[in-house]
């Protein structure tokens, strides 16, 4: 009898570590300590506003970089080139009609405490950014993305079951997706922050964690935080440990005199605020490079005189939108949503010199002869735009022409773009940057399944244009379907671009390593580095 008491007692320890929500353990590598004069020293113009360190739910870009350092996923995207390649992904093998995927795991891979990341690690992650699309919280543009695996779209709206959704983990290290359509443009989907792999503890949680507490599957974790800025230290559990170049990365938070003054001091060596060229020490310091970004009016009513297809191409022929893009002040001014699909243009198209009559007949087909029985249009721009004055120029067009009260306000980004279903106005401004660089990153903004639709809009013949766009397989039809769906988008007179953005970084080129141009303006903090002399 006592003989099988001990038994019980000896093996009572390895049961506990058994236990439902543990995992496999293993004693922490041993590596050489950090030296704190090894740290890549990046610096932000300081905000009222704390880094938001949700993988799932931060929007802004600080907090973007911060996160980028602190999770990985199946993908990452190449420095360079800012096209997807592998991470956590070993390996992939396509079915040959591209609807199945099968991921190879990476057996190094594992959270900052030492945990490993496997299978079930990425189905559990992706449903619960799914859940949180649902809640409306997050990257839901991102998230309806995905919709291209089978049952997503239906478990994102709430009429669809976990297990119908088509990923499975077939083993511990083996993940397999199916798609309903074929998306080449899935890797790069997948290289986005919210689809990193998200340790339980974050998942379970209900309230904001504590920066230091937050369980990473990158090479940081989290050293301090304040209102300074954050401290990533490298843990020794991260699987590509070695080609990590920097212990440490340290996000400081200045005004500009400040950041202009850390510049001058050589304390910094990335900047993503100006600084003036005449204070550059060198003028290859200074960035300036196209992105993958569009700014454009667009008409978001979801209801009445101001969701009408014809109301709207009536309101839109009486602005003149070349000379709003000439006067712009941009670098780049141009007719075109897509980046890049059509090149920069010379010389913009010259618009009709009298289209107030037919903009007249078209209100007058729809009932609002001169603009008579038109409501009141409410218009929005948002803080540190720089359309504030062509706004103004449109919001008097349509008042002197038409006879109509326009309310022109400015407003934080939010108030209309975080939910756009319920944004309160009927036509607004914003600058949108591909978190991808392939042209769906723009056209699904206006399908109807899209869970961020910025104007509301609804075409079964856009949806059906931009579809064949996206499941297209060889490169130059996809090219040429996205240019007709872009096309018959426009002729909608649904969104209005202006200009396309550039990027302005400043960079300590003597001295760093790992960061390049690239059309995103995504620089991989795990890249970042500097020259030892």
């Amino acid at each position: 009898m006592r003989k099988w008491l001990l038994l019980f007692i000896l093996l009572l320890p390895l049961s506990t570590l058994g236990a439902k929500g543990s995992r496999e353990a293993e004693p922490q590598p041993i590596r050489e300590p950090l030296e704190s004069a090894d740290t890549f020293v990046v610096a932000l113009l300081k905000s009222e506003d704390p880094p938001y360190l949700n993988p799932v739910e931060a929007t802004d870009a600080t907090s973007i970089l911060v996160l980028d350092g602190m999770f990985e996923g199946l993908y990452a995207f190449d420095p360079k080139t800012a096209q997807p390649v592998a991470a956590i992904a070993q390996a992939v093998e396509i079915s040959e009609d591209g609807l199945q995927w099968t991921f190879t795991l990476d057996k190094r891979a594992r959270f900052s405490n030492g945990e490993p990341i496997d299978a079930m690690t990425f189905l559990d992650s992706w449903l619960w950014l799914l859940d949180s699309a649902s809640q409306e919280s997050g990257n839901t543009s991102l998230a309806s993305m995905f919709d291209c695996v089978v049952g997503v779209k239906e478990y994102r709206e709430g009429s669809g079951s976990r297990s119908s959704v088509g990923i499975r983990a077939k083993s511990s290290h083996q993940l397999q997706i199916s798609l309903r359509t074929a998306a080449p443009y899935l890797p790069a989907l997948l290289a986005t922050l919210p689809f990193s792999a998200i340790h339980e503890s974050m998942r379970d949680h209900r309230t904001a964690m504590e920066p230091s507490g937050i369980i990473g599957s990158g090479p940081y974790v989290v050293r301090s935080a304040d209102t300074e800025g954050v401290l990533l230290a490298k843990h020794p559990w991260y699987r590509d440990y070695g080609a990590v170049p920097s212990d440490f990365i340290q996000f400081r938070f200045l005004d500009q005199m400040g950041i202009i003054q850390a510049y001058l001091e050589r304390s910094i060596h990335w900047s993503l605020a100006f600084v003036p060229p005449t204070l550059l020490r060198d003028k290859s310091d200074l960035h300036i490079s196209p992105e993958y970004s569009t700014g454009f009016y667009y008409f978001s009513a979801k209801s009445g005189a101001y969701a009408n297809p014809q109301v709207k191409k009536a309101l839109a022929m009486l602005i003149p939108w070349n000379e709003l893009r000439r006067d712009s002040g941009q670098i780049f001014p141009t007719d075109r949503l897509i980046p890049g699909m059509t090149g920069i243009p010379d010389d913009l198209p010259q618009q009709s010199s009298e289209p107030e009559g037919e903009a007249l007949a078209l209100l007058a087909a729809e009932g609002f002869p001169y603009g008579a029985g038109l409501p009141t249009l409410n218009m929005a721009v948002h803080r540190g735009s720089q359309v504030l004055g062509s706004a103004r120029r449109i919001a008097d067009i349509w008042s002197q022409e038409l006879g109509i009260t326009v309310i022109l306000d400015v407003v934080p980004l939010g108030m209309y773009s975080r939910f756009p279903s319920l944004s309160p106005y009927d036509f607004a401004f914003i600058t949108w940057i591909g978190d991808i660089h392939d042209p769906f990153a723009f056209l699904h903004l206006w399908t109807s399944e899209s869970g961020y639709n910025l104007g509301n809009h609804s075409d079964p013949a856009f949806d059906a244009l931009v579809a064949a766009a996206s499941e297209a397989t060889d490169e130059r039809q996809r090219q040429d379907l996205a240019r007709i769906a872009e096309e018959h988008l426009l002729d909608s007179a649904t969104v209005f671009p202006l200009y396309h953005g550039i990027t302005t970084n400043i960079i300590d080129a003597s001295t760093v390593t790992g960061w390049h141009d690239n059309i995103l303006n995504i620089h991989p903090v795990r890249h970042l580095g500097t020259k030892q002399f």
